[in-house]
C-alpha cells in the first residue's frame, strides 16, 4: 500500500459513501485510478466491507452496549459464530487481557439487551462477561 491507497483508507472510514469522483478531487487522481484502488484494496481484503453509521436521530431509539467475553477454550471459532448470527451484534474484536473479545450490541429496548446478553453467557465457551451500557459518543 502507498501514500494514496493509506489516505484513501482514511477518507473511506470516514464516510463509506463518498463518490469516486469526491475521492479523486480530494487525493488530486483520477475517478479512474480511484476506482482500480478501491476495487484492488477490495479484492485483496484489506476493505473487507463498505458500511453506514446510524445518525443521532435513530440512535435514541436504540441502546448501544459493548460486552466482555472471556472464553473457557483458546479456539474463539465456535462461540465468533454464534455471536455472528445474533442481529444485534454490530461488532466483535479480539482483546489482549483478562478478557478474549469484545462486541459492540445495538438493541432496541434494554430488555432485548438483557435477552441478547443472556444468550451470550449461555454459549458453552463463555466463561465470563462484563456488559457496558454506552451513554454518550463525541469524535476527536
Amino acid at each position: 500500500m502507498d501514500d494514496i491507497d493509506k489516505r484513501l483508507l482514511l477518507l473511506l472510514t470516514r464516510d463509506a459513501r463518498a463518490s469516486a469522483a469526491d475521492l479523486a478531487r480530494a487525493l488530486s487522481v483520477s475517478r479512474g485510478t480511484i476506482q482500480n484502488r478501491i476495487d484492488k484494496l477490495t479484492r485483496l481484503r484489506v476493505i473487507e466491507k463498505f458500511t453506514i453509521e446510524v445518525g443521532s436521530g435513530e440512535k435514541d431509539n436504540q441502546i448501544s452496549a459493548f460486552a466482555l467475553i472471556h472464553l473457557k477454550a483458546d479456539d474463539d471459532t465456535v462461540v465468533k459464530a454464534s455471536l455472528h448470527r445474533l442481529e444485534e451484534v454490530s461488532q466483535v474484536s479480539t482483546l489482549s487481557g483478562t478478557f478474549d473479545l469484545v462486541i459492540e450490541l445495538r438493541c432496541a429496548s434494554l430488555a432485548r439487551l438483557d435477552a441478547v446478553l443472556d444468550q451470550v453467557r449461555a454459549m458453552p465457551d463463555v466463561a465470563d462477561t462484563q456488559s457496558h451500557i454506552r451513554l454518550r459518543t463525541w469524535n476527536n
